[in-house]
């Protein structure tokens, strides 16, 4: 692990810059034409139209940039930025619906949560800035207390569809009481707290969203805990972010092979995560929290491979100045034992299916219930999936899915029987009467089969480590199916690494399909290495029948034919 030291650590002072520029960039942005329906909002380019939900981010970044200003002694112009911020605010009175609702352009409309999302933020205003009586925070907080006061019955009545939109909703309504205390919110509020956090032993919530929500619930429920009687609220938060610890590669992004939202699959720094460490230690102090929040962050400003300044930061430096204008600059943090950011273990998730390991620069995923076998990160270096499939009778049976999923004496076991389809694999039979083509379907299941068997297939896997290298031995068995079907084993690397064998040395590109036939290949990212073998070479079919493609990776292919019995090997080195 790199001392915390080594870049300028996680300070106000270091955030406020990003902060400013992101408010430089959102001035242009807001509709100046007094005359305009739209008059005061921010217009969003890529719906071209004006739209509530980033005039409420526009409102939020101005009052931060003035308090974060203020403190730091900044010379700024509060006034102005303030005063445009009230303007933003009749906006989104204007914008909100009879209900109280706003609109999210993209997708939800009249939507109590992403009203919901808004006032989570805007009521901050109050917290921080509530006793100000200065002229032009008298104006920008009573045009937000209007809007706050008319979304409050959307929010109470509005309903939500995913489940991080209860703790968002609950979030909103107690910071709005807590500002207005005559808002009566207590029934609805308890009613969604008798559903009970949706945060399982092993820290996961249903949506399993490092990336994106998990920061959501963890967030809410720290404002839920704080302002309202809910003492499970933030010792629930704090066990999903500790498990977020154990999903965190070396150079501080995620791991999001399991999320069920729009993260899946992504390797981003979790940024927004670090205001809810912040909080978290200040409910009750956590010295590996406050080491998160230095880490991501470092990891964030000095890895432009995952993180993007200018569009990452944008949603989540608002809630960081917040973190720090609540809580002050967290102390800076030495790797001591009780700092210790977890870097070498292996843990298993039995309830959610996934084996992390863990070993310095070496960081791998093992998943249960998907195609996506695993991931392993060394370093630079990525293999983002390695996947198993047959030619036989379609995805839901050829695909391999470790439906039996188990870690016994350090042996992971997972086992794919190929029986998701219940008529397959096999061939219809013939029924013997008419059947019209409208009956074609419904009359599927009166067809008799003829039965073929079940790719029931095994993959074994430990851990291992030698002159090449730490990672893993692996076996994979066929236990049954039909002899001859073709078989492959794909591993998924990102494009622009180098593939290096014995006889070829070659800079890969998206698309690309590489049979190591023999020996060993190693996919290089400057000085970071994953080699995978020995190759094999039983069929040279290149994209095989409904298995996944992977047409902005390159795939490297070790092909066999039922019955199979290979062993191979992944290793990480730098």
């Amino acid at each position: 692990m790199d001392h915390f030291l080594a870049h300028p650590p996680l300070t106000l002072a270091a955030v406020y810059p990003i902060l400013r520029a992101r408010l430089e960039f959102l001035l242009p942005q807001q509709i100046d034409a007094p005359d305009s329906p739209d008059h005061g909002g921010l217009f969003a380019p890529e719906y071209g139209l004006a739209d509530a939900k980033l005039s409420g981010h526009f409102v939020v970044t101005a009052a931060y940039c003035a308090l974060a200003g203020e403190r730091l002694g900044a010379t700024a112009s509060p006034d102005t930025w303030l005063a445009r911020a009230a303007l933003a605010a009749r906006h989104l009175q204007r914008s909100q619906r009879s209900s109280g609702n706003l609109d999210l352009l993209s997708v939800n409309y009249d939507s109590a949560p992403d009203t919901a999302f808004t006032v989570q933020q805007l009521c901050t205003l109050f917290e921080l800035a509530g006793d100000r009586d200065e002229p032009a925070w008298r104006t920008l907080l009573a045009e937000v207390e209007r809007f706050v006061r008319a979304a409050v019955p959307g929010i109470l009545t509005g309903g939500f569809h995913t489940p991080n939109h209860r703790w968002v909703m609950v979030s909103a309504l107690v910071q709005a009481h807590a500002a207005f205390p005559d808002l009566d919110v207590a029934d609805v509020v308890n009613a969604y707290l008798a559903e009970t956090f949706d945060c399982d032993a092993e820290g996961f919530f249903i949506e399993r969203s490092v990336g994106v929500y998990d920061a959501v619930n963890d967030r809410s429920l720290l404002f839920i805990g704080r302002y309202w009687d809910s003492p499970e609220a933030a010792p629930t938060a704090a066990r999903n972010l500790e498990l977020n610890l154990h999903l965190l590669h070396a150079d501080g992004t995620a791991d999001t092979g399991l999320s069920r939202r729009q993260d899946y699959g992504l390797r981003t720094v979790p940024t927004q995560l670090i205001d809810c460490y912040l909080a978290a230690h200040a409910v009750t102090p956590h010295p590996r929290f406050v080491a998160a929040a230095h880490h991501v962050w470092d990891r964030a400003v000095h890895n432009p491979a995952g993180s993007d300044r200018a569009g990452h930061f944008a949603h989540d430096i608002g809630w960081i100045t917040y973190g720090l204008l609540r809580y002050g600059d967290p102390p800076v943090v030495d790797v001591d034992t009780a700092a210790q950011l977890p870097d070498d273990y292996a843990r298993f998730f039995p309830v959610n299916r996934i084996w992390r390991v863990r070993r310095g620069l070496l960081s791998a995923s093992f998943y249960g219930d998907t195609t996506r076998l695993m991931t392993l990160t060394m370093g630079q270096a990525e293999l983002a999936s390695l996947k198993i499939s047959q030619t036989y009778f379609g995805q839901y049976t050829g695909r391999f899915i470790g439906q039996e999923f188990t870690l016994d004496d350090g042996t992971l076991t997972m086992r794919s029987r190929g029986d998701r389809n219940p008529r397959r694999p096999g061939y219809e039979l013939p029924m013997g009467r008419p059947v019209a083509n409208a009956d074609w379907q419904r009359t599927m299941p009166e067809r008799a089969l003829r039965r073929l068997p079940h790719p029931l297939t095994e993959l074994r896997v430990t851990e291992a480590r030698d002159r090449d290298g730490q990672g893993f031995d692996l076996h994979v068995r066929t236990l049954d199916g039909t002899a001859g079907v073709t078989v492959q084993i794909a591993l998924d690397f990102p494009p622009g690494g180098i593939w290096e064998t014995a006889a070829t040395r070659t800079l890969t590109a998206p698309g690309q399909v590489i049979f190591l036939q023999e020996g060993y290949g190693a996919m290089r990212y400057g000085n970071d290495v994953i080699r995978v073998g020995p190759g094999v070479h039983a069929h040279g079919t290149w994209h095989m029948r409904d298995a996944e493609p992977a047409p902005a990776h390159v795939r490297v292919l070790l092909t066999l034919r039922v019955p199979v019995d290979f062993a191979f090997s992944i290793r990480g080195k730098r």
